[in-house]
C-alpha cells in the first residue's frame, strides 16, 4: 500500500524535490528503534502522511529500517531516506491516515 492508495500522491515543491506530500511543521519528542532494538531520542521537525524529518543521533544512516514511536501510538515502520548532519528524512512503510496525522499535529505537536 502506498500514498497513492489514499489519493494523496501529488508532487510538491520544485523540480528536484522528490517528496510526495506536503509536510506539517511540528516540534515534538519521539523515539526511534532500529532492528537491533537500540533506542534513540529524536525531535520531530516535520511530518506528513508518507514520512517525517527529525533531529537524530549520528548512528542512524540512510537505508536503515527504524520504528518511530510517538507518545500514545504504536511504532510506525520507516526507512531512513537521507541524512544531513544531525537531520534525517524518513519514509513510512505504510502511510498514515490523514485523520491520524491531524490528531498528532493537533494534540501532540507544539
Amino acid at each position: 500500500m502506498d500514498a497513492g492508495t489514499f489519493g494523496f500522491d501529488r508532487p510538491v515543491g520544485g523540480g528536484d524535490d522528490h517528496r510526495r506530500q506536503d509536510r506539517v511543521s511540528i516540534a515534538m519528542a519521539a523515539k526511534l528503534r532500529d532492528r537491533h532494538s537500540n533506542k534513540y531520542d529524536v525531535r520531530l521537525l516535520d511530518l506528513s502522511v508518507t514520512g517525517f524529518r527529525a533531529e537524530a543521533h549520528y548512528a542512524l544512516d540512510a537505508g536503515q529500517i527504524v520504528w518511530l514511536t510517538i507518545p500514545g501510538m504504536q511504532g510506525l515502520e520507516a526507512t531512513i531516506a537521507w541524512r544531513r548532519g544531525m537531520e534525517i528524512g524518513c519514509s513510512f512503510r505504510n502511510p498514515l491516515y490523514p485523520a491520524v496525522l491531524d490528531h498528532i499535529v493537533k494534540t501532540l505537536g507544539h
